[in-house]
């Protein structure tokens, strides 16, 4: 007996008018049997394969992510120190001109004080908050958060501490320049050589016009002899006046004035700068005056004062 080797599937229509036959080998059923477990296993596994190589691509991602944090993080901190050394440069620049001026550097004490603090206080962090926005956050990651929270402390706390040094040393170049063109405003130095002729003080006047206050110091020399500003500061009159003759008005500042008169010629203009020891002027006889001299005054704030008190130098 022949065996039947096909699987016949008939399909009738309702009415029974027609219908379609369709003859399947066994062989072919017997194979999709095993075929369909096979490609369903397949599509299963590559579904797996799938998944764990899109996770892999995920995490690839946040790799890279992770690495262009870091290193946005570490420029920042890269910014912010390159920000302290540039404002140590300024604070140890500050150190070193007040040494000049103070010259502390013959007084290794006093310069170690100065020169101590601004290493700690490293340097001006020109900053914002907003900086740190711009990372993103170290996802999931709370250590690293932490670490994060207390560099930021860190560094604030180094910028407090910095500016408040560079702020201190500011207020301190400021005080000792102010004191030192103090100093040199003071007219100290004697402003000719000479003889001491008359001094500051009621006195009988030598034309004639009895007892009278001599506001002012003579010194009596050659005509010709070299007169000197006894301060720095800037000439606001250069030439004749009443009584005075040929005369130089020397403005130190402080309230401070220095009166050179009865000069023989004045070797400065109105407006220029003198310092101290500078010649302005030569010794003369012009004005009112019985022989050749220096009238020197010097008044604070308009006021007539002794010139002796202030004279510490010939």
């Amino acid at each position: 007996m022949k065996l039947d080797r096909h699987y016949t599937l008939m399909l009738v229509a309702e009415n029974g008018a027609r219908s379609w036959k369709l003859s399947i080998p066994r062989w072919v059923v017997r194979a999709s049997l095993v075929a369909i477990p096979l490609t369903l296993v397949l599509l299963i596994t590559l579904l797996v394969d799938y998944r764990y190589v899109v996770s892999q691509v995920f995490e690839n991602r946040e790799l890279q992510a992770e690495n262009r944090r870091l290193r946005q993080s570490l420029q920042t901190y890269k910014n912010r120190t390159e920000s302290m050394e540039a404002i140590l440069e300024r604070i140890q620049s500050f150190a070193t001109r007040l040494r000049l001026m103070t010259n502390l550097e013959n007084r290794e004490n006093l310069s170690q004080i100065l020169e101590k603090e601004p290493p700690d206080a490293n340097q001006n962090l020109n900053w914002r908050d907003e900086d740190w926005s711009a990372l993103p956050e170290f996802a999931g990651d709370t250590q690293a958060k932490d670490d994060k929270r207390q560099m930021d402390r860190v560094f604030q706390v180094l910028a407090n501490r910095s500016m408040d040094l560079e702020a201190s040393l500011h207020d301190l170049f400021e005080l000792l320049s102010d004191q030192k063109n103090f100093l040199l405003a003071i007219p100290t130095k004697k402003p000719a050589s000479g003889t001491p002729t008359s001094g500051f003080g009621v006195r009988y006047s030598p034309l004639g016009e009895g007892e009278k206050m001599h506001e002012g110091l003579d010194i009596a020399n050659f005509i010709g002899t070299p007169i000197m500003a006894s301060a720095q500061g800037t000439v606001t009159f250069a030439g004749r006046k009443p009584g005075y003759g040929l005369i130089v008005i020397v403005d130190h500042g402080y309230g401070l004035e220095t009166w050179y008169g009865h000069t023989s010629r004045v070797l400065v203009k109105s407006g220029v700068a003198v310092k101290r020891g500078q010649k302005i002027a030569l010794m003369g006889n012009s004005g009112h005056s019985t022989g050749p001299h220096l009238h020197y005054e010097i008044r604070a704030h308009g006021i007539p004062v002794d010139p002796v008190t202030y004279i510490l130098e010939d």
